[in-house]
């Protein structure tokens, strides 16, 4: 199990046992003096806290991302688009819309982009702030909700004031996953704000704004900057300039950077890294003798690593792990776990990526196929990009 994915099973944990004990030490004191007690045996009551939890839940999101939008105003970000709990607000063509769609972080997402021509004067602090400071501005209403009404003789009062307090508790888990310093299953605040305070990270975090707004936008030949300190944001950044240079069949600039990023693997995220480790194992198995690619997958690639590129779900990872089992390991079986993943996993490729996927993918099947032609794999090429 990765450090990551440690940290996040312990960071639910504490979210549920807090969720536990609020239960056991606050809801369960104030059903007695609740109006709703004993109404339709019980249930009026578990229908007051759900709404509870539901409307803490719906205000918390929005709050937060006010926050954010807020705060990348102010540090002279436009807003591509904001995500609640899954529903998606954004412009296209002038026009507002909504969607559903996924989101990195526990209750929603602000995506921004330095404004044109701010990318060196973009600052990220208030955008990665104000979500907390949000919280901190509700948590002095709750208490003076609760202070004002937990007593009173009116229990429909109570019930308001215990209600407010339920709220702000949702907020309060929400602030706490927020404010962590390190990366869990999505990247926080906390985390995202130890990173930008190192003024090359900063830099590196506007230019992969920038970056990755103009490759969703579908330009072509996007020019990305090179850094070489090599951090999370950085090595973020420098993957962008590896597919670049990969569609150009530039493979020793691009073998260059990702020996960098191989390099720092202590500095950089497990994620990162893997598939900076999978484009590497790509290029060799391309562009090298097999016996020689096979000397360097046997000496530098440990068997952790290679089963991390066989779970994780990314076209850098499945073409790479697809080459592994074709022309390495000769299993056609797994060539089909990883042929099986391909579309969900090109399905998530940015759109003006997906064509070079597409042409770097197809290579690679082509040469499984011609090492085991007796294996039927021509089936699983891409044909086209989606539009």
């Amino acid at each position: 199990m990765k450090k990551e994915d440690i940290l996040g099973l312990i960071v639910y944990l504490i979210i549920i046992a807090l969720a536990i004990v609020f239960g056991i030490t606050v809801l369960q004191t104030h059903n007695s003096q609740s109006a709703l007690n004993g109404v339709w045996n019980g249930f009026a009551y578990i229908l007051y806290v759900g709404g509870s939890v539901i409307v803490g839940a719906i205000l918390n999101a929005s709050l937060y991302e006010l926050g954010h939008v807020l705060g990348a105003k102010v540090g002279k970000y436009d807003i591509i688009s904001v995500t609640i709990l899954g529903l998606c607000f954004y412009k296209e063509e002038g026009k507002r819309k909504v969607k559903f769609a996924s989101f990195d972080g526990l209750t929603g997402e602000t995506k921004i982009v330095p404004k044109q021509g701010m990318a060196d004067k973009a600052n990220p602090y208030p955008y990665l702030l104000f979500g907390s400071l949000f919280f901190v501005i509700e948590a002095v209403v709750v208490m003076i909700l609760f202070s004002l009404f937990k007593d009173a003789e009116n229990r429909v009062l109570t019930d308001i004031a215990y209600s407010a307090i339920t709220i702000g508790a949702i907020g309060l888990v929400i602030l706490v996953y927020n404010i962590l310093p390190f990366r869990i299953d999505s990247m926080t605040d906390g985390y995202r704000l130890t990173m930008v305070s190192n003024p090359k990270n900063r830099a590196a975090f506007n230019e992969l704004l920038r970056v990755e707004y103009e490759i969703q936008q579908g330009h072509d030949n996007v020019e990305v900057k090179i850094f070489d300190e090599i951090t999370n944001f950085t090595a973020d950044l420098n993957l962008n300039k590896v597919y670049a240079l990969l569609d150009k069949k530039e493979y020793a600039a691009a073998e260059e950077i990702l020996d960098k990023i191989i390099a720092a693997k202590e500095g950089v995220d497990a994620k990162v890294y893997i598939r900076a480790r999978a484009q590497k194992i790509y290029i060799n198995l391309i562009t090298k003798d097999l016996e020689e690619a096979k000397v360097y997958y046997e000496k530098e690639v440990p068997v952790s690593e290679r089963r991390e590129i066989s779970n994780d779900v990314s076209m850098a990872s499945i073409r790479a792990y697809l080459l592994m089992s074709g022309l390495l390991d000769k299993s056609r079986s797994e060539c089909i776990i990883a042929l099986n993943n391909v579309y969900r996993a090109f399905k998530h490729t940015p759109k003006n990526r997906q064509q070079t996927e597409l042409t770097l993918f197809n290579e690679a099947l082509d040469k499984v196929c011609a090492a085991h032609p007796n294996w039927e794999l021509e089936g699983y090429k891409l044909q086209v990009a989606e539009k």
